[in-house]
């Protein structure tokens, strides 16, 4: 037995020459490399692997698919023994086939113990076996060919018929190898991807995508109905492991005392995701190798049609189809799993950066928490990171292809392939130079999104007052003005993007004239067109290098920002943990304290303390404090005194200190139950704000609520506790709001409670059941024996403090000690009058109030119905919405886009002629008689090159700078006016997070994603046309086939469209509550970090995280499926090529050209589908805000088309006749300008029945308890509270009906303070903050100063043009700054008015001046002083004031007592407080007045 000896086998070969045709590998090239070498390798890898799994627990429970595997791998192993043992009877090549038939046998061994091993342990199937049975499969193959042919005695040999057989069973092992474990592994599937169940096929073809396919294609998707992360990619694991590596990186850093910078953060993901990033290099090595087999089969190609037909060339005919078949196939599934593994590396890298973003931010301090910061760069900045990284493995591979291309042009052409690359280095040079400007314009620009993106999360929080204060249009001119500039400075960026992106094409257009020019070697239709092959191969590269290089640069600059935000400086607990102390505090060279007790049993103990919150800039001075055990420990003083300040110093959360703060043992590690000054709420529901992060404990939930009074309120609301509240609570009054923080701060298991003001939004009544109920002697606090801090400017309840600390102006501590000795003294506590109504003792005890309401928290959950139009919305979602393309392109500018259409037609057209023009050259080259010379051909190539990358260009440069600036511009003021516009009910629904990414991730894409494809797929389709007609140009027959291939190709975007869209839609949404998340924490972290919700707060982000991964990452998967598609259908079309021009002999120069195109030709259909669903998915974008623009009602209506005069209101009357209204009643119809009644009751007004007259003039306080309505009547006035539709009554000022005047000038014109103080964003200085309509002069703004006592305060920090940040204001500074605000209105008004002709100018100038709580959170002094200014400056206005500090109410003409949104009474105050059945009377006793 043996081969029938051919001198040919025993060379290396590879091709074998002298026999079987010369079409056949050489036997030793076949037993070197397609036996020996992948059975070795195999061997190395499958011990590794085996080593691996027998460390695995068994999970699949299968035992006839193990057994099937096993029988059929030893029967395979069985017959590589026989083969072993036939070839050790050869004596041709005996050494090599007995070496490699002995490693094909161990190979069949650890075959059968891996496929065991794997069965049992793995669960998807082995991707290791069924790659190396797939590969060893198609070498057998050709192997066995060789063996049937090389076989002298076929007959009496039985080698070939063996070979057969186990060629067969490898392929029966490789199918059942590829068989799916799902149904028998033994885990919790809903928690699983199938992704992790699917072997090599069904990965490299996205098989495991075909269900979530099917499922978009039918109905909509939810986030739900997406697979579930891979649990490789959740979050947490890779968190910890990212954090390992950062903290190496830190230690490193430390050493060596450098900055860290963006590239040491790159190279923590580095270390943490190893293995997935170096996972697509395999990949990408194999689809450079299959690329650059291309021009060696157009080579071969081209030279087998100018031979003649024979015998032997039909048989390269056919291998030639085969081998296009393989090199194509290659490139798809090469190209598929080198973009599988690379966007999951990618969707790591997005976790591992937003979770340490969000981790950083629990840990930073205050100040550095309040920035916007942290949201932009988990938002903008890391998509920014995975653009540019995106083609991070293009850089090193398309380095190695320019190499490998110039290698072997130099072969083709001989020196002139360094023509080529002298264009090369010139673009590499100005590309680089080009470069240098990339990273700062972009951090420019990021800077600017961040900016504006802070800004517009602060004023959703706070709408409402900024439309009560008629601030709503400045601060939608000022936001507006922010997105123009941001646009600007863009499109500096966005210029260096497309100059980089011109050099990057100017060598595919050049190289090839450069070439030819200077090439001597004679110029024929193979050397043309294969050159040009290499060409490709040279200049693409190099074009995505260009390309993607500003990306890279760019992440890299994010990358630089998001580590200078990680190395801030950390919050520093400087609080000091030891053993309980005893004796008094030392208080040498500082405040005196008197009567401290003695004893060893203090909790908190500050020596010495100096805290601030700027450097060398204290608000505290000289501070010993000691907090006892179990006591109560009130803090009063002034406005500005710093008590909030000390507040945040117990906790630890000052950034700047001096002194001590010692903790006795223990409390540091407990809880604290913490109230804010400004209530920290979530848009959630009231019973979840209250929990929180706890679980539910019924009987302490009820205690809770009775505590805080909330028990009323929850009774008087329809949904009970289950009521949504809104984004910082704006569905809730005042008080509500600090008594769902109070609630939320008793609800938590501590004994240590810091209060911070929290009965300043509080009435007389409520504020009394409050404290009794809470600080009381049987309150819950006291039956807790809880320690509690509690600032506070009602000081009435002072006497029943166990320790009361006064805190002077300058922040240093005046007084301290047991109130009852203090008050003894001439003292300023003594001066403060403190006295309180023996009546206190005699009210319902807190235990009897808990018997009363036994059942409260059984509240049954509200059922909610699905909108209306959920249908509509759901097919749009499927389908699109056609008229979105319309909208979009309406705001481009016609002229911008005419010219844009223009060049890239003229792109399409030039692009492609250059290869028509080589065809016409080439053809005139080869004759005999040429007609024109080289240069006349390489003259006018060189002017249609020149032209394509001129127009590509302009078609750039249009789009980039004056196309997107312009829709850039319309649609965030589309949207800004839609949401300025849009009722208090939209901000009360609404997430801020889903807004925030409305105007930050959905600008991000109209800005980059949505200008991109547009571009792309105008010159992508402009030059498909041209390509197609070249590639048809080859073969008549071929152009048959396209209305096929454009049935195809429909059918592949519109099956895949219909759930891309959606996933682009979940994406969207899915990071919306994400951002929600981020943003609460960064709004309440003083009260995170005291409730010790940090983890927690980790974990829910950690959650969220994942869930906002599910779409992202599903959506490139598909992205990249809808790749892998169109390469098949390339591969189709390229063997449609090469077999119609072999099997009918087409022109050579046309199928050369054909060729070229083709090379191309696959990219350019996959990118017109692909740019055409990113523009389907990115105009997702357009989308919702085009629907949010037309979905969200806005408040005003068609009828409100009356602006007043300029002096109105001029004497101030108010009429209100019958008046009922509700917030959840009436919602605003654009169409008509009417309004549509919405399901209401009688439970859910907020007014009822109001009938009220107010005089010119007249002075009226409301008061009530809290809820009552009071606010409600407030917003009534301003519009910003609808009367019900049915309501027969009117509301008329100064002879106007309310109904027909313009809201916006209506808030403009009524002077208003709300309860919560508001500014302009932080860097605006305090003259735009006190006078943002710019009416007045620096004169003017300095005496109003001066009136409210500020001026000092300003005049500090640098005067008028300082900027103002409003965190380094107390709150009575805040509304005292607001009170200046207002009095500079009126001001401004009487001088308008005085200047202005007519009638007016003799008159008594009135008006109107409402007043919501504006001393709620200032100290007696200071609300004397309030009313002074208020009277004096306003003496002939009519005010409409609530307030609960009855002492100002005294001096007022009329008050109005509100209970559950009816008047129950009016009357002048003095009158009623002596009467005994008035309900003002009450108030005014219980207020602690009664004996003043």
């Amino acid at each position: 037995m043996d081969f029938s000896e051919c001198d040919g086998d025993a060379t290396f070969g590879p091709s074998v020459l002298g026999c079987r045709d010369d079409f056949d590998f050489t036997i030793t090239f076949e037993k070197a490399i397609l036996s020996i070498l992948p059975a070795a390798l195999f061997i190395v890898f499958s011990l590794l692997r085996a080593a691996y799994l027998i460390r695995r627990p068994s999970i699949v429970q299968n035992a006839t698919l193990k057994i099937s595997k096993l029988i059929v791998a030893l029967a395979y192993t069985a017959l590589q023994l026989s083969l072993l043992v036939l070839s050790a009877n050869y004596t041709w090549l005996r050494s090599l086939s007995v070496a490699s038939a002995s490693l094909t046998f161990v190979a069949g061994l650890c075959t059968v113990a891996l496929s065991v091993l794997e069965q049992m342990r793995a669960p998807r199937p082995s991707m290791l076996l069924t790659g190396y049975l797939l590969l060893t499969l198609l070498l057998d193959i050709a192997q066995t060919r060789t063996v049937w042919l090389a076989t002298s005695d076929q007959g009496r040999d039985y080698l070939p018929q063996v070979w057969t057989v186990s060629t067969v069973l490898k392929a029966a092992l490789l199918l059942l190898e590829a068989q799916s474990k799902a149904r028998w592994i033994s885990w919790n599937a809903e928690k699983h991807s199938p992704e992790e169940l699917t072997g090599l096929f069904g990965l490299g073809a996205f098989f495991w995508l075909n269900q979530l396919f099917f499922a978009g294609y039918k109905r909509v998707l939810q986030v739900g109905d997406l697979f579930p992360l891979d649990q490789s990619m959740a979050t947490e694991a890779l968190q910890q492991r990212f954090l390992e590596s950062t903290s190496s990186s830190d230690s490193n850093e430390r050493k060596s005392s450098k900055r860290k910078n963006g590239t040491d953060l790159a190279k923590a993901l580095l270390q943490t995701l190893r293995t997935p990033i170096l996972l697509p290099v395999g990949p990408r090595l194999a689809l450079l190798t299959f690329k650059f087999c291309q021009p060696f089969l157009m080579r071969t190609l081209l030279d087998f049609l100018q031979r003649q037909e024979d015998k032997e060339s039909k048989n390269l005919g056919l291998g030639l189809i085969a081998a296009t078949v393989l090199i194509y196939l290659g490139i798809a599934s090469s190209t598929s799993f080198y973009w599988y593994f690379h966007e999951r590396a990618l969707c790591m890298s997005r976790g591992c950066l937003v979770s340490a973003i969000y981790k950083k931010t629990t840990e930073s301090r205050l100040s550095a928490a309040s920035d916007a910061a942290a949201i932009t760069l988990m938002s903008s900045d890391v998509e920014r990171i995975r653009l540019g990284f995106l083609n991070l493995h293009e850089f090193w591979a398309n380095m190695i292809e320019v190499a490998l291309a110039s290698w072997l042009l130099e072969r083709q052409l001989g020196t002139a392939f360094a023509a080529p690359l002298v264009v090369v280095i010139c673009c590499i040079v100005a590309g680089a130079y080009t470069n240098r400007f990339t990273g700062q314009r972009q951090m420019a620009w990021m800077r600017k999104i961040q900016k504006r993106v802070g800004l517009t999360a602060s004023i959703v929080a706070h709408m409402k007052h900024l439309k009560i204060s008629g601030l709503a249009r400045p601060v939608e001119r000022l936001i507006q003005q922010m997105r123009v500039e941001e646009l600007e400075t863009a499109s500096k960026f966005r210029i260096i993007y497309v100059l980089v992106v011109t050099f990057g094409y100017v060598p595919t257009a050049l190289c090839p004239v450069m070439t030819f020019a200077f090439t001597s070697r004679i110029l024929d239709v193979s050397t043309i067109f294969t050159s040009m092959s290499y060409i490709l191969l040279l200049a693409d590269p190099l074009g995505y290098l260009f390309q993607n290089t500003p990306n890279l640069i760019a992440a890299f600059a994010c990358l630089d920002r998001i580590q200078t935000f990680l190395d801030l400086e950390p919050w520093n607990d400087y609080r000091i943990e030891t053993a309980l102390r005893s004796g008094k505090p030392d208080l040498e060279n500082c405040s005196k304290a008197d009567n401290i007790e003695d004893t060893s049993d203090y909790l908190i103990d500050i020596r010495h303390g100096q805290f601030g919150w700027a450097p060398d800039k204290p608000v505290l001075s000289c501070i010993n404090l000691c907090l006892l055990r179990g006591s109560l420990t009130m803090i009063v003083g002034p406005i500005g005194s710093g008590k909030s300040t000390l507040c945040h110093a117990i906790l630890g959360e000052t950034p700047f200190f001096d002194g001590t703060i010692v903790a006795a043992s223990g409390v540091l590690s407990r809880k604290v139950g913490y109230c804010d000054q400004s209530p920290y709420l979530t848009n959630t529901t009231i019973r979840k704000n209250i929990i929180g992060a706890s679980h539910f404990d019924a009987q302490r939930y009820q205690e809770v609520v009775i505590a805080a009074a909330l028990d009323q309120d929850l009774s008087d609301l329809p949904l009970g506790d289950l009521t949504q509240i809104g984004s910082d609570g704006v569905a809730l009054s005042g008080g509500q709001r600090q008594r769902v923080s109070m609630a939320r701060a008793l609800y938590l298991d501590t004994d240590f409670f810091i209060i911070d003001d929290i009965l300043s939004g509080l009435d007389a009544e409520t504020a009394d059941r409050v404290f009794r109920n809470i600080f009381g002697v049987d309150g819950y606090l006291k039956r807790r024996n809880a320690t509690v801090l509690l600032c506070t400017h009602n000081i009435k309840y002072m006497p029943f403090a166990d320790h009361v600390v006064a805190l002077n102006a300058n922040g240093t501590i005046m007084e301290q000690g047991n109130p009852r000795d203090i008050m003894s003294k001439q003292s300023y506590i003594h001066d403060l009058e403190t006295q309180y109504n023996s009546g206190y003792q005699d009210r319902e005890p807190f235990n009897q109030q808990l018997k009363r309401n036994d059942h409260l928290s059984d509240i049954p959950a509200a059922s909610t119905g699905a909108p209306a139009s959920i249908e509509m919305e759901g097919q749009n979602r499927m389908n699109g919405d056609p008229t979105v393309y319309r909208y979009y392109f309406s705001t481009l500018g016609t002229r911008s886009f005419i010219a844009f259409i223009v060049f890239g037609l003229g792109w399409g057209f030039f692009y492609n002629w250059g290869n028509v023009w080589l065809k016409f050259w080439s053809e005139d080259v080869s004759s005999t008689h040429p007609r024109r010379s080289n240069s006349f051909y390489i003259g006018l190539y060189a002017l249609f090159q020149t032209t394509y990358v001129l127009s590509m260009f302009f078609v750039f440069l249009i789009c980039f700078t004056s196309m997107i600036q312009l829709s850039g511009s319309k649609l965030h003021q589309a949207a800004l006016r839609t949401m300025i516009g849009a009722p208090l009910t939209f901000f009360g629904t609404t997430d801020t997070g889903l807004v925030t990414n409305m105007f930050s991730q959905d600008m991000t894409l109209i800005d980059h994603e949505l200008p991109i494809a547009v571009t792309n797929l105008a010159l992508d389709i402009c030059n498909a046309l041209g390509m197609a007609a070249v590639i048809a140009s080859s073969s008549p027959y071929l152009a048959i086939t396209y209305p096929f291939l454009f049935v195809v190709l429909y059918g592949i975007q519109k099956f895949y469209l219909r759930t891309s869209r959606q996933l682009r839609l979940l994406d969207l949404e899915a990071k919306s509550p994400l951002y929600t998340n981020f943003l609460d924490t960064m709004k309440g972290l003083a009260t995170f970090r005291a409730f010790g919700w940090t983890q927690e707060g980790i974990h829910i982000n950690t959650h969220l995280l994942d869930t906002s991964q599910r779409p992202t990452y599903l959506l490139a998967i598909v992205q990249r499926w809808l790749l892998f598609s169109l390469q098949c259908v390339v591969t189709v079309l390229a063997v449609a090529v090469v077999a119609m021009s072999t099997q009918l002999r087409s022109n050579t120069a046309l199928t050369g050209a054909s060729l070229v195109t083709l090379m191309t030709f696959g990219d350019i259909l996959n990118y017109i589908i692909r740019w055409f669903t990113q523009l389907e998915t990115s105009i997702g974008a357009v989308s919702r805000l085009k629907n949010f623009s037309e979905k969200v009602r806005p408040e005003t209506t068609e009828i409100e088309d009356q602006t007043p005069s300029n002096d109105w209101p001029l004497s101030g009357s108010i009429e209100i006749n019958d008046i009922s209204a509700s917030y959840a009643a009436t919602r605003s119809t654009p169409k008509n300008g009417e309004q549509e009644e919405v399901g209401w009751s009688s439970a859910n007004l907020a007014i009822r029945n109001m009938t009220l007259s107010i005089r010119p003039g007249e002075k009226v306080a409301i008061c009530g308890r809290s809820g009552s309505g009071k606010s409600s009547t407030i917003m009534l006035l301003l519009k910003l509270l609808n009367p019900l539709p049915s309501c027969s009554g009117s509301i008329v000022i100064d002879g106007l009906p309310l109904h027909n005047i313009d809201r916006a000038t209506l808030r403009e014109r009524i002077i208003a303070i709300p309860q919560q103080a508001v500014f302009l964003p932080d860097g605006s200085t305090v003259m735009e903050n006190m006078d943002p309509h710019k009416a007045s002069n620096e004169g003017e703004c300095r005496t109003v100063l001066e009136l409210v006592g500020l001026w000092g305060l300003f005049s500090q920090r640098g005067g008028l043009a300082q900027s103002l940040l409003p965190s380094e204001l107390s709150q009575g500074q805040k509304q005292l700054f607001n009170l200046a605000r207002a009095v500079l209105r009126h001001r401004i008004r009487l001088r308008g008015l005085a200047e202005s002709p007519g009638p007016t100018r003799e008159k008594t100038v009135g008006g109107i001046l409402l007043l919501d709580e504006v001393s709620s959170s200032v100290d007696q002094d200071t609300d004397r002083s309030i009313q002074q200014v208020i009277m004096g400056e306003f003496q002939d206005y009519t005010i409409v004031m609530v307030s609960h500090r009855l002492e100002m109410v005294m001096n007022f003409d009329t008050v109005v007592i509100m209970d559950q949104g009816t008047v129950v009474e009016t009357g002048a105050p003095r009158t009623l407080a002596v009467m005994d059945e008035s309900r003002f009377g009450q108030l005014w006793r219980i207020g602690g007045r009664a004996q003043r």
